[in-house]
């Protein structure tokens, strides 16, 4: 049998001194690794440091907003009186039209309502000849001063037949709608 080998101590040191350069050299690696995912995480909390801040102030923008709409809620409301849909835009324009119509004492023969292909909505009315000067003119006032916007795009007149001088015919008026 042969003699086990003991480990002398120069051996010994040499293997210890190894071990300690492995050891600091495996740390330092570590130590390294570790930073850059530190600062890698740094990056990203500053990311959502940065987003946080940025919807902060668009919360308080939007805040802001929904005070402001808050306190002009009336002339939001009154805005909105100036438009009709255009799935409600028929029934107000004839119910409007018919309504200015008597009360201005003319007798309506006919409404057609345009296609608004274009983006253009429009009435087209005929009335009942001849007509009273003062009553058009009292139902073009009306129809002006109407919530939601109407107004007058074309008019046709033209010289009554009747004796009466302040009477005059009315072929065809065209009438816009502002629609939203």
């Amino acid at each position: 049998m042969k003699p086990k080998k003991q480990f002398s101590p120069q051996n010994l040191r040499a293997l210890l001194s190894v071990v300690l350069v492995l050891v600091v050299l495996g740390g330092g690696a570590l130590f390294y690794w570790g930073m850059g995912l530190i600062k890698a995480y740094a990056i990203e909390v500053d990311h959502r440091i940065i987003d946080a801040e940025a919807s902060r102030q668009q919360i308080s923008q939007l805040q802001t907003l929904r005070a402001e709409i808050a306190q002009n809620s009336s002339l939001i409301d009154k805005a909105n009186l100036f438009f009709v849909s255009p799935d409600t835009y028929r029934t107000k324009a004839q119910n409007d039209i018919t309504a200015y119509a008597s009360a201005a004492g003319l007798k309506i023969k006919e409404t057609t309502f345009a296609d608004p292909a274009n983006g253009t909505y429009s009435i087209t009315v005929k009335f009942n000849n001849p007509v009273k000067f003062a009553s058009l003119i009292t139902f073009l006032n009306n129809i002006e001063g109407n919530l939601p916007k109407m107004q007058v795009n074309s008019i046709s007149l033209a010289r009554s037949e009747s004796n009466n001088p302040t009477d005059v015919n009315v072929n065809e008026m065209t009438i816009g709608i502002l629609v939203r």
